[in-house]
């Protein structure tokens, strides 16, 4: 299925044994069965490899699986694996394993290419290796351009051919007598040096899952194509394993990596074997990559992407496949490329882990979207995932962190690029459960002030009062506090006999208070602050702000501070007290800020905190001056006014003990004033903030008196059993 001209062109085209089965078992038995599976079984002996052969297929087993299981829950389209990983876990992990992976299978072409003229030139040695190569490229790319149905159907007789070629070598005999099986290796090369170079054998499975976009019935095709696949060439690699020990020594089987050639039946049909092996992958990877290119240019996540996602009317994507052929063709003029073609394998290593890894969430999450037809244990995707991961340090450590690093470079500049797409992903879904698993575990531990952080709740009357006030919430609430916002507006339909009729100044001022709202947590948003809005319609402001309140404060991540705003209005003073009095000591904190409208918040350098010797506000007042210093890198002052000298002494040592034993920062100072408390604040003590403590009946004439004498922004304070500033 494609998109053409803003029209969905489906071309199913293809079944589950030549869409599927066929591309996926060529690509699985490729050279490394012929030319090094006999190394390996010389190296560890018959025991161990067999138990290379058996992990190595389980983890593809595993993988397969999982593949089978996304195919049968969602409709994957083209794309394959990138198409499976990004409905699972966004277009933008999608995009990340999806461009290497498209470059891994066009790169791939070149080696599997390079391998084929390598063996021809070993029967022609007069003949030119490149020239070889070049020839084999042109005519690998004429068949693909003009149709991937033909390449399968060649395809066909390569697998014909290597069938004969296995039933050559199980038809010949040893060279030597050879009394028993090779039980034990010569072991020169250690078991997991020798694990790593078989393993790549087995990771061929995207061949046929790439397809996905033009089989008839993916949902059925995939899973039977592929675990058919695996299991066949499973057998033929048990199969050939035991055959390896029992014709030829160890010694043999390790200095003669063709030794398969010398002992066959008919030489001639082994070496079509695995000259077909090397031409069927290469042709699969020359078919399938492109289709990965075009699922990429249709979501946008790769440059050009009108030109990469045209296609002919027989369904071929024709400027994907030129540009993955012109791929092939540098990589094949450029050489070898041994460290390269290390990093390929990672990446394929990588879309396996990731396949297990989308199905490992989905069903550990528990969602309800995920029922696929095809269900696996769960162990199942997590023993695949790491197995691949496992594989990828095992075969080469500095090669898989290359990958993963290139692999979260291009995520990170795909988050950037914000392409909007309406991806059915679960990464939310992830998020929410492990918060829930958090929540439950939790809440079944006693609360600790040592975990205190500032956790506002804020009523909110005219949300542009507050826009003034934004950097004060900022720096209160940073880094890790949190904010919920809640505002009581009144319905905005009024009765009118049985019916009800909509007050349009309301609705009106309903829109606008909504936007504004939007508006203010936005901009704390952009600070990376958990912010939430709740708008609550009611006629009874105080008793809905009430009822607020008690829901939050059983909630799952309950407030621990109630900040208002102190304002000039006896009915602003109503409510506040109001509230403020339907809080207990032991409920939260209460808050009362008052921007001054001239300076604000000054330069934000110097905090005077006023501290009372044996306040209940002073745990509060600290921790609140501590994270507002840490913000804006400023200097914490310690103010209290005394009557008589003795009592500054004694208050003087006091403040030296209690910076000592709430750890306040080195430059805190300490400021002891002699006289009347509402004649000292008169007096000029330079500061961007003062901070007041607040007792339970709050005093709105002192408190005003207080702003008035002070003349900068002002914080007052009520302290509650959450908070420790020792702790």
């Amino acid at each position: 299925m494609f998109e053409k001209n803003n029209r969905t062109v489906t071309y199913n085209r293809f079944g589950a044994f030549e869409g599927v089965f066929t591309p996926t078992v060529l690509s699985i038995m490729g050279v490394i069965m012929y030319l090094r599976l006999g190394w390996v079984v010389g190296q560890v002996g018959l025991r161990d490899a067999l138990v290379i052969v058996i992990i190595s297929n389980i983890i593809t087993l595993f993988t397969g699986l999982s593949a089978a299981s996304i195919t049968t829950n969602v409709r994957v389209g083209t794309g394959g694996a990138y198409a499976m990983i990004s409905k699972s876990l966004g277009y933008e992990a999608g995009g990340a394993i999806g461009i290497p992976l498209y470059l891994s299978q066009a790169i791939s072409v070149a080696f599997y290419i390079t391998g084929f003229a390598e063996c021809w030139v070993s029967i022609f040695p007069q003949h030119n290796l490149l020239l070889v190569a070049t020839i084999t490229w042109a005519a690998l790319f004429m068949i693909s351009y003009t149709s991937a149905k033909l390449a399968f159907r060649l395809q066909y007789g390569i697998m014909a051919i290597m069938a004969l070629s296995l039933v050559s070598a199980f038809l010949g005999k040893g060279r030597i007598d050879q009394a028993a099986v090779a039980w034990q290796g010569v072991g020169e090369v250690p078991f997991w040096h020798v694990f790593a170079i078989f393993f790549p054998a087995v990771t061929g499975i995207l061949a046929g899952i790439s397809m996905s976009g033009e089989l008839k019935n993916p949902e059925r095709d995939i899973p039977i194509g592929t675990l058919s696949a695996i299991a066949i060439s499973f057998l033929v690699y048990l199969s050939l394993t035991f055959w390896f020990a029992s014709i030829a020594t160890p010694q043999d089987l390790v200095a003669n990596r063709s030794i398969i050639i010398d002992v066959s039946r008919w030489r001639f049909l082994v070496v079509a074997g695995i000259m077909g092996a090397t031409l069927s992958s290469a042709l699969s990877m020359l078919v399938a990559s492109p289709r990965t290119l075009l699922a990429l240019a249709k979501h946008r996540i790769v440059p050009f992407p009108y030109a990469f996602s045209q296609i002919n009317a027989k369904g071929e994507p024709t400027t994907a496949i030129l540009f993955t052929a012109l791929i092939s063709l540098i990589t094949l003029t450029v050489g070898t490329l041994d460290m390269v073609a290390g990093i390929l394998t990672m990446f394929f290593l990588v879309t396996y882990g990731m396949l297990n890894i989308s199905v490992f969430i989905e069903k550990g999450i528990g969602i309800v979207s995920f029922r696929p037809k095809f269900r696996t244990p769960l162990i199942f995707s997590f023993l695949g995932a790491a197995g691949c991961f496992c594989a990828m340090f095992l075969i080469n450590p500095l090669f898989g962190i290359i990958s993963i690093i290139i692999i979260c470079g291009i995520y990170f500049l795909l988050l950037r690029k914000e392409i909007e797409q309406n991806w059915p992903d679960v990464r939310k879904g992830l998020f929410i459960f492990i918060a829930e698993q958090a929540i439950k575990i939790a809440s079944r531990l006693p609360y600790h002030p040592k975990i205190w952080k500032p956790n506002l709740v804020i009523p909110i009357g005219h949300p542009k009062k507050w826009f003034s006030a934004v950097d004060f919430l900022k720096s209160i609430a940073n880094p890790s506090g949190r904010i919920d916002i809640f505002t009581i507006k009144e319905p905005a339909y009024e009765a009118t006999g049985a019916f009800t009729e909509p007050a349009q100044g309301k609705i009106e001022a309903e829109i606008s208070i909504e936007r504004e709202i939007n508006a203010l947590c936005d901009s704390l948003k952009e600070e990376n602050i958990f912010v939430s809005s709740h708008i609550i319609e009611s006629k009874d402001v105080i008793s809905a702000s009430r009822t607020v309140l008690e829901t939050l404060k059983s909630s799952a991540f309950p407030p621990n501070i109630l900040l208002m705003q102190l304002s000039f209005s006896p009915e602003q003073d109503r409510f506040v007290e109001s509230l403020a009095n339907s809080l207990s000591s032991r409920d939260m904190g209460v808050m009362l800020f008052f921007l001054q409208p001239e300076i604000g918040l000054g330069r934000m350098k110097i905090i005077n905190l006023w501290v009372r010797e044996g306040s209940p506000n002073t745990d509060l007042a600290i921790l609140t001056a501590l994270n507002l210093q840490r913000n804006w890198d400023a200097t914490i002052r310690f103010i209290q006014v005394v009557k008589d000298k003795q009592a500054k002494t004694r208050v003087q040592k006091y403040f030296e003990h209690l910076k000592k034993l709430t750890r306040m920062p080195g430059d805190t100072e300490i400021v002891v004033l002699l006289g009347e408390f509402d004649e000292a604040i008169k007096k000029p003590l330079p500061a961007d903030l003062n901070i007041f403590g607040m007792s339970e009946e709050i005093n709105f004439p002192h408190k005003r008196q207080i702003v008035v004498s002070v003349n900068t922004s002002i914080l007052f304070m009520r302290g509650s059993k959450q908070e420790s500033a020792i702790v």
